[in-house]
């Protein structure tokens, strides 16, 4: 006879305590995303589809989030849908943040000033992971929230380490060749080092081609930080027309910063990124 913890791990355990399906907890978190890229309806073909999950187990992880009530289930359409539940999640966190202000908003407004895509990240170890994603166009180019970034190589993955101080860039450099031997060319450590002065000095970073062919990211730092950790915000455009459009983008992200935020973050912003993290109504600690 088998116990629960004998049970596949899609399996509906309403008594499970957290930590324990990690496997179910991971697949059902990459479903809460799918539905904040598509923002439509979906299927349990399509999910299953989309995330390459077997569609008996994919089925049984959404009929156990509906019984949750973190998904809502259409049966004449067999469609699922994410549920209110799942927005009052993080309410609790959106208001301690940013008050009054959107980041949603302002990430809209971005992207529907330049056409493109825009980018929100924070770092998680080697890599800068995208948090949200905007697109101004239904295409979203393959880029789903969560995906990482190799730090030293995305645009802003080179805002965030323009934050620290040199003798920590260097290692994580080192540190990221040793990984990446095998799948790229090594970085050269004076280019990288040159392009974090030059981040600190203007405020600004870019990429071109090195992470995703065909795309460039102009990216900058946002006068907020979450739990002590700073964010980045960037827009990728094409890269045939990275010459041409740098200095809008820049201008389009500089100016939207400063009318998002109260004119005290605004100021944080025009000091050299490599400054202290900010510290006001728009700072997170860890405490509260």
């Amino acid at each position: 006879m088998h116990g629960a913890d004998d049970l596949p791990i899609t399996a509906y355990l309403p008594n499970d305590p957290y930590g324990k399906s990690v496997g179910a907890v991971h697949r059902g978190l990459e479903i809460l995303e799918l539905f904040a890229v598509e923002q439509t309806p979906l299927t349990v073909n399509e999910i299953s589809r989309k995330l390459g999950y077997p569609q008996s187990s994919t089925s049984v992880l959404l009929h156990g989030l509906h019984n949750l009530g973190y998904l809502l289930h259409d049966r004449r359409a067999r469609t699922f849908y994410p549920s209110v539940r799942v927005a009052f999640l993080g309410l609790w966190m959106h208001h301690r943040l940013f008050n009054e202000s959107s980041l949603l908003q302002l990430m809209e407004q971005l992207a529907q000033a330049t056409g493109h895509v825009v980018l929100l990240a924070i770092q998680n170890g080697l890599y800068a992971q995208y948090m949200h994603i905007v697109s101004a166009r239904a295409s979203r180019v393959g880029l789903k929230p969560g995906l990482m970034r190799p730090i030293c190589r995305a645009a802003v993955g080179k805002v965030l380490l323009s934050l620290r101080d040199d003798d920590e860039i260097l290692r994580i450099a080192r540190n990221a060749n040793a990984i990446d031997s095998e799948i790229a060319a090594p970085l050269d450590l004076d280019v990288l080092m040159a392009e974090i002065q030059a981040c600190r000095r203007t405020g600004f970073a870019y990429s071109r081609e090195a992470v995703t062919t065909g795309s460039s990211v102009v990216a900058t730092r946002l006068p907020i930080d979450v739990a002590d950790a700073p964010l980045a915000i960037g827009i990728a455009v094409h890269a045939h027309e990275f010459e041409s459009s740098r200095e809008r983008m820049e201008t389009i992200l500089r100016e939207g910063l400063r009318r998002h935020f109260d004119p005290a973050a605004a100021a944080t912003h025009d000091r050299p990124a490599g400054a202290p993290p900010p510290h006001g109504r728009y700072a997170v600690g860890k405490g509260g």
